[in-house]
């Protein structure tokens, strides 16, 4: 009987061994799986961002590269009704929202496809929606976040505002004229030009990451045929505080990007012929 227990010890000793490799390796393997998902994470995160940051530049670019003057100021047109518009001091300080929607037949910007907000007061809560004229009944201009994708893949939404920009009332003469360079070289004088500016707000949104109904989050954040959402655009001064578009969509985690961007539209005049 003395002479098994040696070896019964070394089967227990054996086992011991076994668990202890077999723990080591389970370690090592839920270490590796966690980095693994770490790093798929990283590159999920970044290849979304990516994808909102190139799909929200869109549209100003849109209008930038493939609008010419006489189409983007016409009265027809988001930025040509927004600089139209400014003649009644009533329509100042409004945004003229539109969804993008390039695979549709009309027009990008197109003035059938504009909603108009009315911001907050300065003086109401953050928290305060905004509202729609009683002259202003068209509501297609709100993206429907279940359908209105921006191009096949059916992935981005793109909410985007336009709002004229007011001089400053401490603005310096030419203070936003281009330096170093010279913007009316080889240009035509052209009569009947409409000079303004505008500030372009585009909200790239990935609906398709909420877990909540989409439905909800669209009135909630957005509007639809009865309700009004946030703003897009609170530069400027006395709006710097108040909840957008954004704001609220990033309370229900759904992934956004924003891009806001100026354009100046003004007229170039070159001396053709020196005068005698």
């Amino acid at each position: 009987m003395s002479l098994k227990q040696p070896y019964r010890q070394q089967r227990g000793a054996t086992l011991i061994v076994v668990l202890i490799i077999l723990l080591v390796v389970t370690i090592i393997g839920v270490v590796a799986i966690r980095v693994a998902m770490t790093s798929l994470n990283i590159a999920t995160n970044s290849q979304i961002g990516q994808l909102l940051l190139q799909t929200s530049d869109t549209p100003t670019n849109y209008f930038l590269n493939r609008t010419n003057y006489k189409d983007i100021t016409s009265v027809m047109n988001v930025v040509g009704k927004v600089i139209d518009d400014q003649k009644d001091p009533l329509s100042h300080g409004r945004e003229y929202i539109f969804c993008y929607r390039p695979t549709e037949a009309l027009q990008v910007g197109s003035i059938l496809d504009v909603t108009v907000l009315v911001p907050p007061e300065t003086t109401d809560p953050d928290e305060t929606k905004a509202t729609i004229g009683p002259t202003e009944s068209n509501r297609s201009g709100f993206c429907d976040l279940e359908q209105d994708f921006g191009s096949a893949r059916e992935a981005v939404v793109t909410q985007v505002a336009v709002k004229y920009i007011n001089a400053a009332n401490d603005t310096t003469p030419g203070a936003d004229l281009a330096r170093n360079t010279d913007t009316s070289k080889d240009a035509n004088v052209q009569q009947g030009k409409v000079d303004g500016r505008v500030r372009i707000t585009s909200t790239a949104i990935l609906p398709n990451y909420s877990s909540m109904n989409l439905a909800d989050v669209q009135e909630d954040c957005i509007g639809n045929a009865s309700d009004v959402g946030y703003i897009n655009d609170n530069v400027d001064d006395g709006l710097q505080t108040k909840r957008t578009v954004a704001d609220c969509l990033r309370d229900y985690g759904i992934p956004v990007n924003t891009q806001v961007q100026e354009i100046d539209l003004m007229t170039r005049y070159v001396e053709e012929t020196a005068p005698e």
